[in-house]
């Protein structure tokens, strides 16, 4: 199948999704297993079914860009070699 183009809106909302799922989940831990994170913070906030869901968590986005903060931190380093 060929690449699917979704609407600015649902990458958007994928994004908050995927945010508020990458704070609460906890792998292996059955209280914060992805039905969980849906049921309790998703769900009130964005009615959808489980399986739109886990299809949200599927769509690709663009990682967030670095802020200055963190690109100077590295930059220090760079600068200044352990070993």
């Amino acid at each position: 199948m060929g690449k699917v183009k979704h609407h600015k809106s649902t990458l958007e909302r994928t994004k908050k999704i995927r945010a508020i799922t990458e704070r609460y989940y906890e792998a292996g831990n059955n209280r914060r297993c992805y039905k969980a994170i849906w049921k309790k913070y998703i769900y009130p906030i964005y009615p959808m079914c489980y399986r739109t869901y886990l299809n949200y968590l599927d769509i690709p986005t663009e990682p967030p860009k670095p802020t200055a903060v963190e690109l100077t931190l590295f930059d220090f380093f760079d600068a200044h070699p352990v070993y």
